[in-house]
């Protein structure tokens, strides 16, 4: 009971932090940069964001819910209501990997087809967001419309059981396989690009190194939040071989959730430098205050002579 409070304690803390840090980031955006009226890259990374605090808000949400079940025994957690958190939850996560992927494709489009309009247009752009979302919730509803998300009283809230083995090793292998595979076709299709680009480019070809190195970190990002699945992953195994499964396997698989969802609110930050950049004091010196003061002693000193 005691291990099962400090689990729930550090599940809070850390989806409250990741929370925080998203909204934070993202209200920082919306003041500093105005991402409307900015490029793509960092509407992405917004989009990116958006999926990072809506899976810590409700993972947060579960938790609390959870702690909630435990402090009230007589009142049962299993409900529609229940599934359905968890459902958004997932849907959340998936986008998250997602959004990845999406930036990663932009990349591509930027450096691979730099010359075609359609893949360049605002129109291609908005309906690729708008699938990146719709693939995450359609997929996702199936597992609801299956009542795969099952309750689990040792921790008062519904996640996909470990026994369902079909449906947990399905939805490890979408969620975090396919964008990792797409990820990795995209690194590989911009190496050619860059390796087969005349020497006469080099502007472009030096541009073009930029969204290279925007892609590894975001392929680095995805494989610390693959963090994530590990333990699942491990706990999965286990259970196939030995059928049996620890009780803290659900507070150990929402802690490693929670685990990277903080880390992904930190290094999304850095990896992009349009984020960057905010946290930075600017101490430059202006160069045309600098002209015109000089100009003024110069003008002051040939005055007095």
């Amino acid at each position: 009971m005691v291990v099962e409070q400090i689990f729930e304690g550090i599940i809070v803390f850390f989806s409250a932090a990741s929370s925080i840090i998203s909204f934070a980031v993202l209200l920082l955006i919306f003041i500093r940069v105005r991402p409307l009226a900015s490029d793509r890259a960092i509407v992405l990374t917004c989009n990116t964001y958006i999926t990072l605090f809506g899976s810590s808000f409700m993972t947060l949400l579960i938790t609390i819910y959870g702690i909630y079940g435990d402090l009230h025994p007589s009142i049962s957690m299993d409900d529609y209501y229940c599934q359905l958190r968890s459902y958004i939850n997932y849907v959340f996560i998936c986008s998250f990997y997602y959004s990845c992927s999406l930036q990663a494709t932009f990349r591509l489009f930027r450096v691979v087809f730099p010359k075609q309009k359609v893949l360049q247009s605002n129109y291609a752009f908005i309906i690729a967001i708008i699938i990146q979302w719709v693939i995450p919730i359609l997929y996702i509803l199936a597992y609801l419309l299956n009542h795969d998300f099952e309750y689990h009283p040792e921790i008062n809230s519904c996640w996909l059981s470990f026994k369902n083995i079909r449906a947990l090793s399905i939805a490890m292998a979408f969620v975090y396989g396919s964008p990792l595979i797409i990820m990795g076709l995209v690194y590989v299709l911009i190496i050619r690009h860059i390796r087969r680009t005349a020497l006469t480019q080099r502007i472009r070809r030096n541009a073009n190194k930029r969204d290279l190195l925007i892609v590894k970190r975001i392929i680095l990002l995805v494989l610390i939040a693959m963090g994530i699945g590990i333990p699942t992953a491990f706990l999965l195994i286990i259970y196939m071989i030995s059928h049996d499964l620890t009780p803290l396997a659900y507070h150990i698989q929402a802690l490693s959730l929670t685990t990277g969802l903080v880390v992904d609110s930190i290094a999304l930050a850095v990896i992009t430098p349009q984020v960057r950049n905010i946290f930075r004091i600017n101490r430059q010196v202006n160069p045309a205050t600098t002209i015109v003061t000089v100009q003024t002693r110069r003008t002051d000193g040939t005055a007095e002579n």
